[in-house]
């Protein structure tokens, strides 16, 4: 018979490679295993600063109306009569600007036309149109500013009628002007003959006043940020005048206003992000 002391001591020794088997791939699996990674380095976070700001371009049509003659009553000739039949032929321009929605519907742009040369023209006679007459011609270029707020009356079907108003500045340059008398019977003005005599021209000038305009319109929704703009507006433009010639004389014209129409595209951008503060995984 075995002592019981000689048993457990057997089961030991028979238990010990087993044992062995097991911890030492656990220990040495301990001893692989990484230290914890650094925490991750801070990143800005991208803040979005806004998806109403739009950009616009446009074609312009402009018919001006009759100014008026804003020349100086001359106090050694209080005689001299005012220009009439005034006219400034239409004229097209282009134009462009940005803009930002505040909500679905008010809107500000800022914007900036310009229009190509109008030609100018008027007439006067001492003898009323008798015995002869003078003519004051040119043309008048016109650069305009504005910034405009707008409101959207809703979208009906992708459609959307809107009205405004702007305010800002006209710079009115007056380029090519002349001034010429015609004798339609012979020494009306003294010198000999009929007919045409030769031109006295202006120096080109430009004057920048005040500006307001009126505006509506319909916009139409195309699609990825684009929409069609359609659009009366009046615009009142203020004074013009040219340079003095050899006489000390020039052309004034005052209350310079505009009937136009307007088409063009608007782009809006669906959304601006801007780096925002340094966050880490730790809201840091």
């Amino acid at each position: 018979m075995i002592a019981p002391h000689r048993l457990a001591r057997a089961a030991v020794l028979a238990a010990g490679p087993c044992l062995s088997s097991f911890l030492v791939p656990g220990l040495a699996a301990a001893a692989d295993l990484l230290p914890p990674p650094p925490p991750p380095m801070p990143v800005a976070a991208p803040v979005e600063i806004g998806s109403g700001w739009y950009l616009r371009g446009d074609f312009t049509q402009t018919w001006y109306e009759r100014p008026n003659d804003a020349v100086l009553p001359d106090p050694n000739d209080p005689h001299v009569p005012p220009l009439v039949h005034l006219r400034m032929s239409p004229t097209t321009g282009y134009g462009g600007g940005l803009g930002y929605r505040f909500n679905p519907w008010l809107r500000v742009d800022a914007t900036f036309d310009q229009r190509s040369g109008s030609s100018f023209s008027g007439y006067s006679s001492r003898s009323n149109f008798v015995t002869g007459y003078n003519i004051e011609a040119g043309k008048i270029d016109v650069l305009t500013g504005f910034v405009n707020v707008y409101a959207d009356l809703g979208t009906f079907y992708g459609f959307t009628p809107y009205f405004g108003a702007g305010v800002g500045f006209a710079d009115k340059s007056m380029r090519g002007n002349y001034t010429q008398t015609t004798c339609l019977i012979p020494g009306c003005d003294g010198g000999p003959g009929a007919g045409p005599r030769e031109a006295a021209y202006r120096p080109n000038r430009s004057v920048t006043t005040f500006a307001w305009a009126l505006t509506a319109g319909l916009s139409y929704e195309l699609g990825a940020g684009f929409a069609l703009d359609a659009a009366y507006r009046y615009v009142e433009l203020g004074r013009a005048k040219s340079g003095l010639d050899a006489y000390q004389q020039g052309t004034r014209l005052k209350d310079l206003g505009a009937s136009e129409f307007r088409v063009g595209l608007r782009y809006s951008f669906a959304g601006l992000y801007a780096p925002g503060p340094l966050n880490n995984a730790y809201g840091n």
